[in-house]
Formats: C-alpha cells, structure tokens, sequence
C-alpha cells in the first residue's frame, strides 16, 4: 500500500475514533444531564407531595377542632336546653298530686327531640359514612338537620349526571360547605339558604346562597375576622379547586365552590 493511502486510512480511522469519543461524550452529558433533571423533578415532586400532606394533616386538625367546637355549641344550645326542660317536666310529674298526661307526652317528645339532634350530629361527624355516599346526599342531610332547628330554611338542588370523586377531597369539600353553613347561622342573619350542586363534565361546583346582612369579605380578611374564609381558601386550594365569594350588603352572600373531580 502506498505512503499516501496508508495515512489517509489512518487519519480516517482516527477521525472515525474521534468522531466515536466525541458522539459518545455528548451521549453520556446528555444521559447525565437527563438523569439529574429526573432526579430534581423527583426530589420537587417529593417535597410537593410532603407539603401537600402537611396542608392536609393541618387543615384536617383543624377541621377536628372546629368541628368539635360546632358539636359543644349545639349540645348546649340545642341538646342541652331539650334534656334541661325534660328535667324540669319530670320534676313536675314527680311532685305532682295527679296523673298528667299532657306533660309525659310534651317529655316524650323532647326526649325523642334530644335523642334526633344527636343522631344527625354523629352522621355529620361519620366520614366513613361520607366515603361511601353521595356528596349531594350528605349536603341534603345537612340542610335538613338544619331545617329541624326552624332557625333558618334551606333548600338543596342537584343538576347533571353523578359522578364520584376522591374520598378525600370529597370530605373537604363537605367540611368546606359545612363551614359556609356554620357562617350563615352565624353572621349573616338569613332567613333563606339556597344550595346548588352541579355535577359538570370535569369538576363539581357547590353555589351557597343566602338572604343575610353581606359583608365584606376583603375587610374582614384585613381585619382579621375572617378565620372561616381563610379555612374555605386554604382547604379549597387543598383540593386542586378554586371559590368565589360575592356579598352584597343587606341583600345576602353568594360562595361558589368549584372541584376536579380527579
């Protein structure tokens, strides 16, 4: 083989080998940059998730300490005040000289009163029981517990075709809707509540309205009295949902909450 063939072989294999260590060099940067990305993606991925579960176990504690406060205040105002007057009825059965018919009833009914109320709270307070139910159902429920009070009357309407969602935003979106109620019985004077559950192709939306005083929610979060809009935000935020609040003053409230079902 001639000099001159014999070194462009060479120099073609070289340039072959280069070409080779260079080909594989960007490869393997690649792959290394790749892995990396994957892995601060997972990393971020991780401290989302443990960020979530944090929201999720404080909203929960939360939850748990408003809702026992809700079950005290109902046992004394309601439960505690029907087994009082209970108490006074016996009392006057028992000093009494004769039979008195009218009072064992008026007692049986109060007993039968005391033993309902506590009945619908521990359904409220069942989650399992929400688990496995319809989030209208459990709404219905409610509304009608509260109707039993004759403090306030409330409707609920459904529209569009059913469909489920995760058992844990389900549960926060009904203590999300229980603490709207609880606002309503509280501050706003209302006579009327209205609640409307739409099931839409790819999310659930929940309208609360009422006829009450209005407010306005921007000055109560400055203010610094608007704890239960804080607790609607942070858990509506919980379930990859949005809200709206509207309030008109002396014409009522309107809070519209909507959720991914997925």
């Amino acid at each position: 083989m001639p000099d001159t063939q014999y070194k462009e072989v060479l120099i073609t294999v070289l340039a072959c080998m280069v070409l080779f260590v260079v080909l594989t060099t960007i490869i393997l940067l690649f792959l290394f940059k790749y892995q990396q990305r994957r892995r601060l993606q997972q990393i971020q991925v991780l401290e989302l998730q443990q960020q979530f579960k944090e929201q999720s176990l404080k909203s929960q504690i939360e939850i748990q300490e408003q809702t026992f406060q809700a079950i005290s205040q109902e046992i004394h105002e309601n439960v505690g005040q029907v087994l009082s007057l209970a108490k006074v009825q016996v009392n006057i059965i028992r000093e009494g000289q004769r039979y008195r018919a009218d009072l064992l009833e008026a007692l049986k009914d109060n007993i039968g009163k005391a033993m309902s109320d506590l009945r619908d709270l521990s359904r409220s307070l069942n989650s399992e029981r929400l688990r496995n139910s319809c989030i209208h159902e459990a709404i219905l429920e409610e509304a009608e517990r509260i109707n039993r009070t004759g403090l306030i009357q409330t409707t609920v309407a459904v529209e569009g075709l059913f469909r489920d969602m995760h058992p844990q935003k389900k549960l926060i979106l009904y203590r999300i809707v229980q603490e709207s109620l609880q606002n309503c019985l509280k501050h706003a004077a209302a006579t009327q509540i209205s609640i409307r559950c739409q099931y839409c192709p790819e999310d659930m939306i929940i309208h609360i309205q009422d006829n009450g005083v209005g407010f306005d929610p921007e000055a109560a979060l400055t203010a610094g009295h608007g704890q239960g809009l804080t607790n609607i935000r942070t858990r509506i935020h919980l379930t990859g949902g949005n809200h709206t609040i509207h309030s008109v003053l002396q014409k009522g409230t309107q809070i519209t909450l909507t959720i991914p079902y997925e």
